[in-house]
């Protein structure tokens, strides 16, 4: 990680595009146990996650990115870690674009060999002064224009070369209606993302007029990627299905708008979309069914095969469905069974026809591999055969374009491409355009072997990976050339405003000792950047161009200023007041506090630097107050305002006010002049607490709020209530709630430059002033830091913070903000409950860190006593990541936590007969009274009957309020019922408490079993439920019949651990006398689901790895007893991990459908 630091710091650093204090330090990389060969093997994905490792700051990764692509790329993989090294006068802006030796960041200027070879010999007799003309003059050598390389986007390159010398297809993206849209666009330095039609436009008219490498940010951008998404690399055939199918969606879109279209009358679906005719026909009965299918694109196998006809025939082969696997036929309920034919014919071929080269292959040993032998393509293609009934013309093609892809990897290596044009064949290989010879484009790219330098055969790992064929009858239509009078001219308009745009920049440069600039602000935009108010212009701070004014140094400052105001702002020069930075005391700090005034130059304002804000004040911005007014030494002063919130542990800038006052007056007088528009100022801030209320009951997005599911206390349950009109409306509608005029006593200090908080004993221009209001009506243990003198102390310990709710599985945010690292544990409680609105309740919110391998909640949750700050609390649960986590999570709970601290904390659900939820409770029992069924039971029915009769399970009350008919069949109704009227201390005798973990029964507390916990309490990382006891079998003999576990399993059998279990685990009485097929179907029973839902699942005998399948017709009992003793079965096993069980083989019930880590995603 050394290397990539060095490269990133030497090579592509850029002061303005990052901040130099985010760099981590070398200590810190030096603990990274990947080298460069690790690196250079790993996706982006990967790469991120290791720069998220070593505290790599997300806006830099980028910058590493490239650092690593620039070192893996000139370099190669694993013999640069002990050797690398970086000159110091190597630069990314030292190189010049008429060099001959490559450019650190590629051709940007040159586009194939005969135009750089042309460069290079006119270079030497050119000077500095001519590159420009030369530039121009040079376009003609250079036939077709490359396209930038961001990172890794030579697959998206290729793609849009290919695309771009379809004439036809670039003739569709230009008559693409985008006017209204450029018109938006019109300011040349618009950062709106430009859509997806649009960003086409500009690239295919940049590729076609201009004469040097186009760059793809724009458009990438329009599909919603980062920076960071450059330096992935994806399938270039995903990427096209994913980009024709989005303009495909556009244009259908644009054309309904206008007349009512179909999709075939869609030209993108007209040029690539053909259509599959998928069939089965069975002879004997004479019946022939069929669907027809449309394809993008076809993929052909390459394993096995010898040539792309060899491929075809694969592709439509003839399936015979016979013997075991003959086709089924229903005829008015009967069915029937016969010999068929299946497979699939072309039924109709689109006019380009794109080939997908099935060139990776799936291993079991060693994953996804690259096919790496010899197979042969054409230059032109018949299809007549697959075809038969097709005229000639509509099945002969030509090939005209290759897109290769070079290496053995899917996620890794280069694209580039070779393209058919005017005749020739060219390589486009990102940013360079040579001439090709056809052995380049055909023999090369067959695959195979090779020899290397030494007579070995080695494989060809540059390969064939796309097709594209163009029906040969329609080949001078499809490729007609395009004239510039074809290109949209609003996007050409667009280009020169910008081309200008950009040339007059490049003259301001060269004019720039002459010149400075002055940026205009308003009071409004130092709430943002309250920068401003200590320096001349904030480094960070992107200014806009319509508010700065390019000025001569030697040119009177105030008559300019006012002009440009009065034409930007529509201030009259008469209200305006202007203000710059400048040092009060004749040292480096600066503060915003003198006045423009008559006769000065600009030289004056800018000093040394060549740029410096003004701040624009007006009666209306910063009203002007009179004081003093027979003195005849009065001046203007400008004085600016901060409100420090102890509550809400935030200063905030409120604005600025004129004092038009004699600079030794009455101070008194002065200060209290401006706090009566300070009260105003404090009575517009948005109040974020309000909006905060009743957080954490907001509703889930797919579900309507109710009572919260647990039960409340009725102190609590009021407090709840009282946020029911905060909850009942719609999360997207958000009322800014004001703070409203305030009434408490307010003082104020004055910060000096030094950072020192003085008393308001005198005023000066440009004074910062922080007010504070007194709170009397507070608990001192809610003001944390009351005044702005120990503000300071919370200023230098702050650390990240984003306090979430501790809710499944959104998570929602509270607030992301910075905390000090050394507030308690009782602090951080009084914190969120002022937010959410229930301050009294504070106790009652408990924590739980963040786990970062999983990124979800720990499940162990932070106690006062051993996460007693914040940074305790913050610190991961993983000893292998040494850096704080910004994630912590909060929960309102039933108890407080000193209550759940000091007791026996049971939280638990209630299961049904049929293994499914009813509802969640949650009780405490005394710490020092061991844990017995007499002694838990009783509580748990109790907390149940008490939850059911307040209404603080609403499901329950569903269920309760169902018809009496419907009821009577509901077996999660007469479980209820059965609880409510059950004797509370009886309730040992019928109810079990179950320990379980990851779909797996570890240990049971009934009137059986006794249940022994490792801390003598409940452990927080289980999942307890309480349920019925099994009911033995009616009419067989106890000594027949025993309780087992089941389980839901499947095998992954690529796994050391190959035994995986899900779903509800459960217990039930199994007769050793019955088959395994008769305890599936009594399973099916109690789950309450069909038998042919569960008559593939396998029954089986599982203990640790061993599994051994019982076949449907074999009994049980004999099975059990000869797999291992019955003890084996018994919970509360002393390694309750070794225990055995019942298990039920299948996939999961609710099968999760794992997200793509690296799909290729256009999110526009």
């Amino acid at each position: 990680m050394l290397a990539v630091l060095d490269v990133a710091k030497h090579v592509f650093w850029n002061d303005t595009a990052f901040n130099r204090k985010l760099l981590p330090s070398e200590a810190e990389l030096e603990k990274c146990s990947y080298t460069i060969t690790d690196l250079a093997t790993m996706t982006g994905k990967e790469r991120i996650s290791v720069f998220k490792q070593c505290g790599i700051d997300p806006s830099l990764f980028p910058l590493f990115l490239r650092s690593l692509q620039h070192i893996t790329a000139l370099h190669g993989a694993g013999k640069i870690d002990g050797s690398y090294m970086i000159h110091r006068h190597l630069s990314a802006h030292q190189w010049s674009p008429f060099s001959a030796n490559t450019p650190l960041l590629g051709y940007a200027n040159v586009n194939s060999s005969s135009y750089r070879e042309q460069c290079s010999s006119v270079a030497k007799e050119t000077n500095k002064d001519d590159v420009g003309d030369l530039e121009r003059g040079l376009g003609c050598y250079s036939r077709y224009n490359g396209l930038l390389n961001q990172g890794a986007t030579c697959y998206l390159n290729s793609l849009l070369q290919a695309l771009f010398h379809i004439t036809a297809f670039r003739a569709i993206i230009y008559h693409m209606p985008t006017k209204d849209e450029a018109e938006q666009h019109a300011n040349v330095e618009s950062t709106v993302p430009k859509s997806i039609p649009y960003a086409l436009q500009r690239l295919f008219c940049h590729l076609q007029m201009s004469t040097r490498a186009v760059g793809t940010h724009e458009l990438t951008e329009s599909f919603g990627w980062g920076a960071a998404d450059s330096f992935i690399q994806h399938d270039v055939h995903e990427l096209t299905r994913v980009l024709l199918d989005n303009l495909e969606e556009k244009l259908t879109a644009q054309q309904t708008e206008t007349v009512n279209s179909t999709p075939k009358e869609n030209a993108i679906h007209r040029l690539f979309t053909g259509s599959l005719e998928s069939y089965v026909k069975v002879e004997e009965v004479n019946y022939y069914g069929s669907r027809e299918e449309p394809f993008y694109d076809l993929q052909l196998v390459v394993k096995n095969k010898t040539n792309i006809y060899s491929s075809f025939d694969a592709f439509f082969q003839v399936e015979v469905l016979d013997g075991k696997n003959k086709y089924c036929l229903e005829c008015n309920g009967k069915k029937s069974y016969h010999r068929a034919e299946k497979g699939v014919r072309l039924k109709k071929i689109p006019p380009i026809l794109l080939l997908h080269l099935a060139r990776f292959d799936y291993d079991i040993h060693q994953g996804e591999t690259k096919v790496l032998t010899r197979w042969d393509y054409y230059n032109t293609l018949d299809l007549s055969s697959y075809m038969p009934e097709s005229p000639a013309t509509d099945t002969h093609y030509t090939l005209c374009s290759v897109l290769v892809h070079s290496g053995s990897n899917t996620g890794f290596g280069h694209y580039f491409c070779f393209l058919l044009c005017s005749g020739a064949w060219y390589k486009f290989n990102d940013e360079v355009v040579t001439p090709a010879k056809l052995k380049e484009v055909f023999g090369d790219n067959f695959g195979g072997f090779k020899l290397n330098y030494w007579g070995s055969e080695i494989p060809n790992t540059a390969n064939a990976y796309m097709l594209v064929y163009i029906r040969t009858s329609q080949l001078s239509s499809i490729l007609c050339p395009i004239g510039s009078d074809d290109v949209p001219q609003h996007v050409v308009q667009q280009l020169e405003r910008e081309r200008v745009a950009q040339e007059r920049r490049v003259k301001e440069q060269a004019e720039d000792y002459l010149y400075g600039r002055v940026h205009f602000i308003l009071p409004s935009d130092i709430v943002d950047q309250e920068e401003y108010l200590m320096s001349r212009r904030p480094v960070t701070q992107r200014l806009s161009s319509h508010k700065t004014l390019r000025i001569l140094l030697d040119d009177e400052a105030l008559p300019a200023f006012q002009n440009f105001v009065t034409q930007q702002f529509g201030v009259d020069a008469e209200q305006q007041l202007l203000w710059f930075a400048s040092s009060r005391t004749g040292g480096s700090e600066i503060r915003l506090s003198r006045q423009v005034r008559a006769n000065m130059k600009v030289r004056q304002l800018l000093q040394s630097a060549k740029e410096c804000c003004v701040l624009v004040t007006t009666p209306t911005t910063a009203p002007v107050i009179e004081l003093d007014q027979g003195c005849m030494y009065r001046e203007y002063q400008v004085f600016h305002h901060k409100l420090y919130d102890p509550l809400q542990l935030k200063v905030f800038f409120l604005g600025c006010t004129v004092l038009h006052r004699d600079p030794s007056g009455n101070i008194k007088q002065a200060c209290e002049s401006m706090e009566l528009h300070v009260r105003a100022l404090i009575a517009g801030l948005p109040n974020l607490t309000k909006q905060l209320h009743g957080h954490h009951l907001k509703k889930l997005p797919e579900a309507k709020q109710t009572l919260p599911p647990k039960p409340w206390s009725a102190a609590s349950l009021e407090t709840y209530r009282s946020h029911q009109d905060l909850v009942s409306r719609d999360e997207a509608e958000t009322v800014v709630v004001r703070r409203g005029m305030p009434q408490e006593a307010l003082g104020a200090v004055r910060e000096t430059e030094e950072h020192e908080f003085l008393p308001c004993n005198e005023l000066y221009s440009g004074d910062i002033l922080i007010w504070k209001l007194d709170t009397p009506n507070e608990d001192p243990a809610n003001v944390f830091y009351p005044d702005i003198q120990s503000f300071q102390h919370f200023l230098q310990h702050r650390i990240p913070v984003e306090l979430k709710l501790n809710r499944n599985p959104d998570y929602p945010l509270l607030i992301a903000t910075e905390l000090a690292e050394d507030m308690t544990y009782e602090q951080l409680q009084r914190y969120i409950a002022r937010l959410i609105g229930d301050i009294e309740n504070y106790d009652r919110i408990r924590f739980t860190r963040h786990n970062p391998e999983t990124e979800l909640p720990y499940f162990m949750k932070g106690k006062k006593h051993d996460r007693a700050t914040l940074a305790r609390l913050l610190m991961p649960a993983s000893s292998r990541i040494p850096a704080l986590s910004k994630y912590l999570y909060y929960e309102y709970c039933k108890y407080t936590v000193t209550e759940i601290e000091n007791a026996h904390s049971l939280q638990f659900k209630l299961y049904g007969d049929n293994v499914k939820v009813v509802s969640a409770h949650w009780i405490l029992l005394p710490h020092d009274i061991p844990i017995t069924a007499e002694l838990l039971f009783p509580a748990c029915v109790r907390e149940i009957q008490k939850d059911y009769a307040i209404g603080a399970c609403p499901t329950v009350a569903a269920l309760l309020n169902e018809d009496p008919e419907r009821a009577a069949n509901n077996s999660t109704i007469a479980f209820v019922k059965r609880l409510m009227q059950m004797d509370c201390k009886s309730a040992h005798e019928w109810l079990r408490l179950v320990d379980v973990w990851r779909g797996r029964v570890y240990n049971i507390l009934d009137k059986n079993h006794v249940l022994l916990f490792e801390h003598n309490t409940f452990e927080e990382s289980a999942e307890y439920r309480i349920e019925h006891l099994p009911a033995p079998i009616p009419g067989i003999r106890p000594s027949d019949q025993a309780v087992f576990q089941v389980h839901h399993f499947t095998m992954v059998r690529q796994r050391r651990d190959a035994i995986e279990t899900h779903s509800e685990p459960f217990s039930m009485y199994v007769n050793f006398n019955e088959t395994s097929n008769q305890l599936l179907r009594r399973i099916a029973m109690k789950l309450e689901m069909i038998y042919a839902a569960v008559q593939d699942w396998k029954v089986c005998l599982v203990k640790e790895s061993r599994v051994k399948v019982i076949a449907p017709d074999a009994l049980m009992g004999t099975h059990i007893t000869n797999f291992c003793p019955l003890e084996c079965y018994q919970p509360n096993q002393i390694e309750p991990s070794k225990a055995a069980f019942i298990g039920l083989e299948h996939a999961p019930l609710s099968k999760r459908t794992g997200k793509r880590e690296d799909k290729v995603l256009i999110l526009n």
